[in-house]
């Protein structure tokens, strides 16, 4: 039982990680909420994958097991925290391509 809960963790994880993955590919330029079909996508995938590791006709076909709220509470820490250091990331790259505009029109 414990083994399929652990599957079930390690794909919830990287699915997670995916979506934080599919966010942060986004142009520098671009806002967290600009992209709406961006943002739709990966709401509706993060509902699918709450569906198939609760809802239990899903479970069946998928052989996943429910997941205990603690873990799953982890695993969306692991995501936020994965998010915030990217967005940490984009903030610092987008602060140097910025003074290096800058650096460029004073030199102009």
């Amino acid at each position: 039982m414990y083994l399929i809960n652990l599957d079930s963790q390690t794909f919830t994880c990287f699915v997670f990680l995916d979506l934080i993955s599919a966010i942060q590919n986004r142009g520098l330029g671009c806002g967290l909420t600009q992209n709406k079909m961006l943002v739709t996508t990966v709401s509706i995938s993060f509902i699918v994958q709450l569906a198939l590791v609760y809802v239990p006709f899903m479970q069946a076909i998928f052989q996943t097991e429910s997941l205990r709220w603690r873990d799953l509470l982890t695993l969306l820490a692991l995501a936020g925290t994965s998010m915030g250091l990217h967005e940490g990331r984009r903030r610092y790259e987008r602060a140097a391509a910025a003074s290096a505009s800058y650096a460029a029109e004073e030199m102009a």
